[in-house]
């Protein structure tokens, strides 16, 4: 009498992996998950950087080893004038109007729907005397002796548009205008705007706040249906159709 083969135990670990396939498939059905979405989009981060920089000097937004901007303080007979200027095609910072560059306050929005020139003056000052009169200076523009305001900025990476910030305290003495550049930051995700003074992403849910403890299952509270669960089978089905409202 022949007697049959018991099934490897290959066959068993791949028969029981089929029959949890179909198990989740039921379940994601069930809760009305597609896998559509269940794809997980590309996370946006904001890179901030603290600095100590006095102009002039040129500035790398993301590190990547190309000036983005260019920060002057340049004389010219009697005059003095401080600016920023784009160092590559496509660069920018916010206008303020009659070519400067505007001094934004934290909170202001850096994005698509701002202007952007390539060249904004800050501040300009100038000075003259004799021998015979006593010296005189004056300063004027937006930046002129404004602390922890903010530049907004566009820039390229790999021929896509970033935005990001850069925070200065400005100083006019005697005419002469000089800018701190105390902070920095950007946006990694392509033509997402950014807020001045931002330094991380913003919860998606900000009245959410984890629990200490894990909510016990016999508690009557609405589970959300998530892949971890559904990915439990018809026990964790269970669970989320008994928990729900």
């Amino acid at each position: 009498m022949k007697t049959s083969k018991r099934p490897s135990k290959q066959v068993q670990v791949r028969d029981a992996l089929h029959q949890r396939l179909h198990i989740y498939a039921l379940a994601a059905s069930a809760a009305g998950v597609s896998m559509l979405a269940l794809a997980q989009p590309s996370e946006a981060e904001i890179i901030y950087t603290r600095a100590d920089i006095e102009t002039p000097f040129s500035l790398d937004l993301n590190g990547d080893g190309t000036v983005d901007f260019k920060f002057t303080s340049l004389n010219v007979v009697s005059s003095n004038f401080l600016g920023v200027n784009a160092a590559y095609t496509g660069n920018g910072v916010v206008g303020g109007g009659s070519s400067y560059a505007a001094a934004l306050l934290p909170g202001a929005q850096i994005g698509p729907s701002a202007n952007f020139v390539s060249y904004g003056r800050m501040a300009r000052g100038f000075w003259y005397g004799t021998n015979r009169r006593t010296f005189q200076w004056h300063c004027y523009g937006p930046w002129k002796d404004v602390k922890k305001h903010y530049l907004g900025l566009k820039f390229m990476i790999n021929g896509e548009v970033h935005y990001g910030w850069a925070r200065l305290n400005e100083t006019c003495h005697k005419g002469l205008n000089s800018a701190v550049l105390t902070g920095y930051a950007y946006e990694t995700i392509p033509n997402q705007g950014i807020v001045a003074g931002q330094k991380k992403e913003a919860l998606e849910d900000e009245s959410w706040v984890e629990p200490d403890q894990p909510t016990p299952l016999t508690a009557p509270v609405s589970t959300p249906a998530t892949l971890g669960m559904l990915a439990k089978g018809v026990d964790a089905l269970s669970i989320w159709r008994v928990s729900k409202p």
